[in-house]
């Protein structure tokens, strides 16, 4: 071996050894990414199922059940593969799609007969902890997704407020010597917090649908991390 070739040679290991930990800490961090984003899918597919069982409550109390509605959450139930037990919704839901718009409008108003008209709903906040705490990972992630993670985080934040809003005007309804009036004007913002909330869990949903792969099984293939 001529001495140029040994010069080579040490060269190239000095270059591997100053490079390693940059390779080994690249690799590290793509992994880290894609763990994380399949844990996120994760996330927002049980979020997506708790938003569209609250938006059934708003909509029968205050909204319009139409198919619609029925068939949105049937394709997401269909796709749903989280701890939830999901079957008797499916089998529910099937019938009520067979209904026309006549039958459709009486099941909607036998639903809001069934609640109390004056009664508030019990909305909850929503904590997308695994998102928040991984945000700076969210670089990894193709621009595009990661403008959907963050709108659904920007919409998330505008429904926990109407959820305070919505709580301030139940209790303000049912202070003691408030004139009927005030009770009213306290119910109509009440209603509208609901419907607030219900139109903000449209989008988060519409979101989720955006990024969510069609195939579950999909997760590992669909990791798209920038290079």
């Amino acid at each position: 071996m001529s001495l140029i070739d040994n010069m080579l040679l040490i060269l190239l290991g000095w270059l591997l050894g100053l490079f390693a930990p940059i390779i080994v800490g690249v690799i590290k961090d793509n992994g880290e990414a894609k763990a994380t984003k399949i844990a996120l899918f994760t996330e927002l597919q049980e979020l997506q199922y708790r938003l569209l069982l609250m938006l059934y409550k708003i909509e029968v109390k205050y909204g319009d059940l139409n198919s619609d509605f029925f068939k949105l959450a049937q394709d997401i139930f269909i796709k749903y593969k989280g701890v939830n037990s999901i079957d008797s919704l499916l089998k529910t839901i099937g019938p009520l799609l067979k209904l026309n718009t006549e039958e459709m409008a009486a099941y909607s108003q036998l639903a809001r007969e069934q609640n109390l008209p004056d009664s508030g709903l019990e909305l909850k906040k929503i904590s997308l902890s695994l998102l928040e705490s991984n945000l700076p990972l969210l670089t990894r992630f193709d621009p595009i997704l990661r403008g959907h993670l963050l709108e659904i985080k920007t919409h998330v934040g505008f429904m926990n407020a109407t959820v305070d809003d919505s709580r301030y005007y139940f209790r303000l309804s049912f202070q003691n010597n408030i004139s009927k009036e005030n009770y009213e004007i306290a119910h109509i913002n009440m209603v509208n917090s609901y419907k607030t909330y219900a139109s903000q869990a449209r989008v988060v949903i519409n979101f989720i649908n955006k990024i969510l792969p069609k195939e579950r099984k999909q997760y590992n293939q669909n990791i798209i991390l920038i290079e």
